[in-house]
């Protein structure tokens, strides 16, 4: 008996082994090929190797995407997914014009805090409407996320008199709008080399994701929710409410990148963002983290919209038609997922 034992001892050691190699390989997989993409791309292209690509664009234009996926991540670490992150930021975006705009009489320091608390708001709004349908009365996300993604596109169609009306910010604010949002930078290797508001604005989300991630109790039951929702209950987890934050969470998000992408444009439009959600979820999934939740990352979602955003640019520096974008895109995703049944295949076999 006792040999028997001893046989089988280091067997079951070696799983959790294999199983993490595997794992890290794969997540250690797409940091190379942002490594890869980075050097061909390096050699190739003259201006990609700049602080004006690498930063003022590529980076720049990556934190609004960036700050909605890191929202997605909880959902989707939680088991869940949210389509409606595109309408949302529509009209968290159009919230905030609109109420900027009626409260620009009060002065700007008045209207636009007003206008950046009213788009969270709105964002929170819907997530929590998300999380409740989800969470509490059991509806599938794919239905209700898509039917709130029609709904929020409706409802910014009836902002913006049909779609008809372009939501600009008034002219004696879009300055000030543009520069706390946007425009202003910080400089860091000199003058000429200045960090964005919209990169400190997602390291500061970042960081607060990290931390409720991984050094939280809400985070671990972020984890336990995803991995097996009903036996984080029957452990004394509020499954339900765990769910229903991260929607929330996510609808924030939302809101945010929106002040964003509003300060950068200084308007508003009912038909902005469509797709958006595709291209979040893609980030996600591409960092590592599938659908079925229970396991994940922040920084792993980082890599994936750093590795998307990075292929984007490339092709924006060759000229490469946006149909091909989209076919890119696609089979990163049918790549990574169709890695991930492999590794986890190969892990229990």
């Amino acid at each position: 008996m006792s040999k028997d034992a001893d046989t089988t001892k280091p067997a079951a050691l070696g799983v959790p082994k294999r199983r993490w190699s595997f794992k890290k390989l794969q997540q250690a997989s797409i940091l190379i090929l942002v490594l890869v993409l980075g050097l061909y791309a390096s050699l190739t292209c003259p201006t990609f190797l700049t602080w004006t690509n690498i930063v003022d664009t590529l980076f720049t234009n990556a934190a609004a995407i960036a700050i909605i996926a890191i929202g997605m991540t909880f959902v989707m670490i939680a088991g869940g997914f949210d389509l409606s992150v595109g309408a949302n930021t529509a009209v968290c975006a159009i919230v905030l014009v609109l109420t900027v705009n009626a409260l620009s009489a009060y002065g700007q320091w008045v209207a636009i805090p007003a206008g950046i608390l009213a788009a969270c708001l709105a964002g929170m709004a819907m997530g929590t409407i998300n999380g409740v349908l989800i969470a509490y009365v059991g509806v599938n996300p794919f239905v209700v996320t898509l039917s709130t993604m029609l709904v929020l596109r409706g409802v910014a169609l009836v902002l913006t008199n049909g779609g008809q009306s372009l939501m600009v910010v008034e002219p004696g604010l879009r300055k000030t709008l543009s520069s706390v949002l946007f425009d202003s930078s910080i400089p860091l290797f000199g003058p000429h080399h200045r960090i964005a508001i919209p990169i400190f604005i997602f390291l500061g989300v970042l960081a607060i994701g990290i931390y409720l991630l991984k050094y939280t109790r809400f985070g671990h039951y972020v984890y336990a929710v995803g991995g097996n929702q009903e036996a984080a209950r029957l452990a004394g987890v509020n499954a339900r409410r765990v769910k229903a934050a991260t929607y929330v969470m996510c609808g924030l998000g939302c809101a945010i990148a929106g002040a964003i992408l509003v300060a950068d444009a200084t308007n508003a439009a009912a038909e902005a963002h469509q797709g958006l959600e595709f291209v979040v979820i893609a980030c996600v999934i591409v960092g590592g983290t599938v659908l079925g939740g229970g396991s994940g990352g922040l920084m792993l979602t980082i890599t994936g919209v750093l590795l998307l955003r990075l292929i984007d640019n490339l092709m924006t520096q060759f000229d490469v038609q946006s149909a091909y974008r989209a076919m890119v895109t696609g089979l990163m995703i049918l790549v990574v997922v169709t890695i991930d049944v492999l590794v986890k295949k190969r892990t229990k076999s």
